[in-house]
């Protein structure tokens, strides 16, 4: 299977910032994720992340960050070489 590389901007609603979404990805979803860029606050998370894994992966992966309460968008592509 393929491995592919998708870069999104996860925004964490203030009722998530303590929890270990992205550790919780890994466990649940064998993917690997590189950090780009973040910015926490009391109020909202930002965070700006790769992804690598296969589609399938990657889908069900924000599929499920999306059912947690977690806003998914997918970031143009040299936006944070």
């Amino acid at each position: 299977m393929e491995r592919i590389h998708e870069r999104y901007y996860l925004s964490y609603p203030r009722t998530l910032i303590k929890e270990p979404i992205l550790y919780q990805l890994v466990k649940k979803f064998d993917l690997v994720f590189n950090i780009r860029g973040a910015s926490v606050s009391e109020e909202m998370g930002l965070v700006a992340v790769e992804f690598e894994g296969t589609n399938d992966q990657i889908e069900r992966a924000l599929a499920w960050l999306r059912s947690t309460g977690v806003t998914v968008e997918p970031i143009e592509k040299n936006v944070i070489e």
